[in-house]
Parts: structure tokens; C-alpha cells; sequence
């Protein structure tokens, strides 16, 4: 083999529309595989006599069999798919390279039997690397399931806030890339090799510590040449026809039927491009592998052969888009609909307006227009109830200060610095009175049930300010506890509860709670469907990027939770001003 490996993969270009096949059918199989593990779990849930286990429910995984039994289900839906995908990615690249045309099942059948290398605590410690930290970190290899699973926004939200935390992540990153590097050939000598995972490893750091100049700059030539591919996709099926359509002069159906028809054309040329890159970065990891090897082994371009087929299959293809685009077009506000009706909910009173959950707070809420604003409540050590989201005051204040363990005289002593006017004196630190009062018949509250003193005694004490100012229409009592919810859905049911949710496995709907406010990254248009099928509502928490503004508001979700006040208005307000491009581009990327 020549050392010069770089521009090799150019002549497999032959071989993408069977690896699209592949894809295809490999994907579909371990979707079934993972969807079965996951009924099991949720019916041995049913047979335990719960709906879901969410992120209010740690206790009950940690402490009960059922818990166990699916946390269990988990990692091995996770293990399976992992190695499963990425080890059949390898004996796919090796395949084509070698042009051995095996079958897809006999593939699917090497890479199932590879499994047996990987059940000991070495083999499960780097299934878990790959397939739970590279996806939450965003580096995830392959189109696993796991690839949406990453930190909640407000974990990020608060690691952005924080220099050395955000130099510490940026540095942990770099890290697990670096490990990632040193040990890239470890399946390869387990597939290819039969090594031990442990022998694998040290097998990958030898040749990689050996030829790193040449490891780096065939992978940096590699990452370049998917980046070009990408800008080419762009720029050829999405820029290009934009302007031209934009520029000549068409009637509104032809020019709805071409920026359909193109678009999707756009958005399934990414797509497939997603699903292509990970079988070309197997093979070029594989032709680096043999050549640092130096395994004396004969790479077989691939033929010709099927250019009539793959032709006639891409004209269909194409063919089948338009047909679908000029149908589209024909009902194109009932395809395309703006959808603004979800209210806008001040993140701790006033989102970013300024200090969070102050009466200022309150009041600029109100002047700006939001809909409803979300307060935390927390007990004192003297049984007054303030509204403070934070255990500890030095944050707001500059000074430590554990809200639970002074009593209210103390915590008036405390001044909030004034985040969105430093120049001006800040808030003492609201009572829950205080933001009743300031709220009553101007806008409705969230009332978070918070922290450590969030129990039935606090239900009751709230419950009670807020009947007494005849109020109770005017607000939702929400908490992170389970136990909380059930308790208000028992004694008052004629309060609105909304449980809140950061993670959860089952089914989410059949909790209990009027409303279900759901972590961004956990909720799906298919789980906003059958929570509304069963009358309640959802909201979706803390959304503060123009992109995800504008995605939760085309969608059927009825609130959502920001801190750019300001902005999610303005966007709510003009949303409907959309251009037909923008309006499609927004439904195509919704689906996906």
C-alpha cells in the first residue's frame, strides 16, 4: 500500500449508493432491537404500577428493583447499539475497501459476534466513553441514538455564566478528543485482530504515538474535504437556487413549487451527507490502520457496474420530490402554517429585563407584555416564604447567606445587585406577598415550589396566600418532586399543577399534573401530541436562542419559558411576516 493514502477514498465515491442501502437497512434493524428493549422496560414499569421514571423520580431508580431493572435495560440498549453500529461501520469500510462483497446480514452477523470482546468491565467502560459522553459533549461517532442526548440547557446555562467552569469544560473536551486520538484503532485490532480490548488500546497508542504527524494530517485532510462537500451541498442545492429563483421573475405557485422542491432537495442532500460521512471516516481510519500495519493487503476499487441502476433510481427520486413539491405547493399555508399561539412565560419573573425575581422583575414583565412569569419560592428559618431561586444569596447579593437557615428580618437586610442596571441601587430580596400583590389581575404566575423546604407544609402555606387574594385561577403551582405534585393533585385539585422535568423514560403524558414543563432537549412533537391527547398542557423550559425561539413557536407547544423577554415577543409578534422561504425551511427542519 502507498503511503500516500489521502485522496483514496475519492475512488469508492462508486460505492455510496450501497452504503446508503446499508444505512438504511443496518438503522432500521437496530431501531427495532432498541424499541423492543424499551417496551420491555416500560412494561415491566406497567407491571410495577408506574407510568414513567423521570427526572423527579431518582430516588425511586436508586432505591427499588424496578429502577435497577431499567437503568439496566438502558445501558444495554446503549452497549448493543453502540458497539453494534460502529464495529458493523468497520466491517462495512473493510468490505468495500477489499471489494468482499459481503451481504449486509453477514456483515450485521460479524459485528454481533465481535460483542463477545467487549463483555468485561474494560470493554463496557469504553462503549460507555463513546456512546454516553461523546454524544453529551456533541462528538458522538455514527447516527446512534444517543446523538440528541446532551446537558440540559440550563446546566450550560450556568456553565456559560461561569469563566473557569466554561475553561474547565473547553479543556474536558479537549481531552476526551485527545483520548479518542490516542486509542482510534482500538476496534480495529479487536475486530480485525481478536486483541483484547486492554492489549487494543495499547496497540492504538503505539501506532498512533509513532505517526502522529501523519495521523493528524490525514485527519485534518479529511475533516477539510467533508467541510468543502458540505459548502459544496449548500451552496449547489440551496444558495445557488435560492437567489436564482429569487431574481427571475415566476408566478408565486412556480416559485413555491422550485423553493419546495429545492429545499428539500437541500435538506435531504445534508442528511444523506450525515449519513455517508461515518462509513468514509471508517474507511479512511481503516486504510490508515492497514498502512501503519503495514498489512500487505490489495485495495480493490469498486466497478462501474450499477451506474444505469443507481441513475435510474436518482431520477425517481428526484422525480417523486417534485411531484411532492408542486402537491405541497397547492396547499401551501396548510403545509407551511405559522403557528404563534404558545405564551410567553418570564423566565424568574423577568427573564433578562432585569435582577430575576424582584418586584422590578414583576413589573417589567407586565409593561412588556409576557403572558406569565415563573418565581421561585423558598421557606425561611422563621416560616415566611421569599422569592429566591438560588440556596445560597451570594450570587445575587455578594453575600453568603443560606435562605433556609435565616429568618425574614435577616434576609431584608440583603440587597440584590442590580444585573441589568449596575448603577442603580438593588431590590431587597420579595417576599411571596409581595409578587401576589404586584401580580394580581395583571399577569399569571408560575409558582415553583423550591429547594430543600419545598414540602407539604410549603402547599399548604402557599395554597393559602394565593385563595385568600383570589388568585387561584391566576396561578399553576410547579415543582421538580413528584411527591409535591401528586400531594397538590390529591388535597387541591382545583389548583393547576405543572411538573417539571429534565429527563424521562415511559410514558410522560400519564404522569400526573395539569401541565408538563420539559426540558428542551426531552421533548419531541410526538410527546407534544399525546400529552395534549390527554387534555393536559406543555411548555418547554428555558429557551433563549432566536433558533430555538422560532422552533418552539412553530410548534404545538402552548408555553414557553425565556429569559429574552424582549425578543420572544418581538418574534411571536412578526413571526406571521415570514417569506415563503423561511416558512418552508422552518417545516422542513421541524420534521427532522
Amino acid at each position: 500500500m502507498k503511503a500516500n493514502r489521502e485522496d483514496s477514498l475519492v475512488k469508492f465515491f462508486h460505492s455510496i449508493p450501497s452504503i446508503l442501502i446499508y444505512q438504511i437497512i443496518t438503522k432500521s434493524l437496530l431501531y427495532v432491537i432498541v424499541s423492543l428493549l424499551k417496551q420491555a422496560a416500560l412494561l415491566y414499569l406497567y407491571h410495577a404500577g408506574r407510568s414513567a421514571i423521570t427526572s423527579g423520580d431518582l430516588p425511586y431508580i436508586l432505591r427499588t428493583k424496578e429502577g435497577w431493572v431499567v437503568m439496566i435495560i438502558g445501558l444495554v440498549s446503549v452497549f448493543i447499539y453502540t458497539v453494534f453500529d460502529i464495529n458493523a461501520m468497520f466491517i462495512l469500510s473493510d468490505n468495500i475497501l477489499h471489494g468482499k462483497k459481503k451481504p449486509w446480514w453477514i456483515i450485521l452477523k460479524e459485528a454481533f459476534i465481535s460483542l463477545k470482546y467487549f463483555w468485561h468491565p474494560q470493554g463496557l467502560f469504553v462503549t460507555l466513553y463513546m456512546g454516553l459522553l461523546g454524544p453529551l459533549i456533541g462528538t458522538a461517532f455514527g447516527l446512534s441514538f444517543m446523538i440528541g442526548f446532551s446537558a440540559p440547557n440550563f446546566v450550560l446555562k450556568y456553565i456559560s455564566a461561569n469563566l473557569w467552569l466554561r475553561v474547565l469544560v473547553f479543556c474536558g473536551v479537549m481531552l476526551y478528543l485527545f483520548v479518542v486520538g490516542i486509542y482510534i484503532f482500538t476496534l480495529l485490532y479487536v475486530i480485525f485482530q481478536h486483541q483484547k480490548i486492554n492489549v487494543g488500546m495499547k496497540s492504538s497508542r503505539y501506532i498512533v504515538t509513532r505517526n502522529w504527524k501523519s495521523f493528524l494530517k490525514s485527519m485534518i485532510g479529511f475533516l477539510l474535504a467533508a467541510i468543502l462537500v458540505e459548502g459544496a451541498v449548500t451552496v449547489g442545492l440551496y444558495v445557488l437556487p435560492m437567489w436564482a429563483i429569487n431574481t427571475l421573475s415566476l408566478s408565486l405557485y412556480v416559485s413555491r413549487v422550485l423553493k419546495i422542491f429545492f429545499i428539500a432537495l437541500f435538506v435531504v442532500g445534508s442528511y444523506l451527507f450525515i449519513l455517508l460521512f461515518c462509513p468514509f471516516f471508517a474507511m479512511k481510519i481503516t486504510v490508515l490502520f492497514e498502512y501503519y500495519e503495514k498489512m500487505q493487503t490489495t485495495v480493490i476499487y469498486p466497478t462501474r457496474q450499477n451506474k444505469k441502476r443507481n441513475r435510474v433510481a436518482g431520477t425517481l427520486c428526484i422525480l417523486t420530490l417534485f411531484v411532492a413539491s408542486t402537491i405541497c405547493a397547492n396547499r401551501f399555508d396548510v403545509v407551511f402554517p405559522v403557528r404563534n399561539s404558545a405564551k410567553i412565560v418570564a423566565h424568574r419573573a423577568g427573564g433578562n429585563l432585569t435582577t430575576e425575581n424582584t418586584l422590578q422583575g414583576i413589573n417589567e414583565a407586565i409593561a412588556h407584555g409576557a403572558d406569565v412569569a415563573e418565581i421561585d419560592v423558598q421557606r425561611t428559618v422563621d416560616g415566611h416564604y421569599i422569592v429566591c431561586h438560588d440556596s445560597d444569596l451570594e450570587r445575587l447579593t455578594g453575600e453568603k447567606g443560606d435562605p433556609k437557615a435565616l429568618t425574614l428580618e435577616e434576609i431584608k437586610e440583603y440587597r440584590i445587585i442590580n444585573t441589568a442596571r449596575p448603577w442603580e441601587d438593588g431590590d431587597e430580596i420579595a417576599t411571596l406577598e409581595e409578587i401576589l400583590d404586584a401580580a394580581k389581575g395583571n399577569i399569571d404566575l408560575f409558582i415553583e415550589l423550591k429547594g430543600k423546604t419545598a414540602d407539604e407544609q410549603m402547599v399548604e402555606d402557599v395554597y393559602k396566600m394565593v385563595k385568600e387574594r383570589d388568585m387561584l385561577s391566576q396561578c399553576v403551582f410547579t415543582c421538580f418532586y413528584y411527591r409535591i405534585i401528586e400531594y397538590i393533585e390529591e388535597t387541591h385539585p382545583e389548583i393547576e399543577t405543572g411538573y417539571l422535568v429534565y429527563f424521562s423514560f415511559g410514558n410522560l403524558e400519564e404522569m400526573s399534573g395539569d401541565d408538563l414543563f420539559v426540558e428542551t432537549e426531552c421533548l419531541s412533537e410526538s410527546e407534544i401530541d399525546r400529552i395534549h391527547n390527554l387534555g393536559k398542557k406543555v411548555g418547554v423550559w428555558t429557551v433563549n436562542t432566536s433558533s430555538d425561539l422560532k422552533l418552539w413557536l412553530l410548534s404545538d407547544v402552548d408555553y414557553i419559558v425565556t429569559d429574552e423577554i424582549r425578543g420572544a415577543l418581538a418574534l411571536k409578534r412578526f413571526l406571521h411576516l415570514d417569506d415563503d422561504e423561511e416558512r418552508i425551511m422552518d417545516a422542513m427542519f421541524l420534521l427532522m
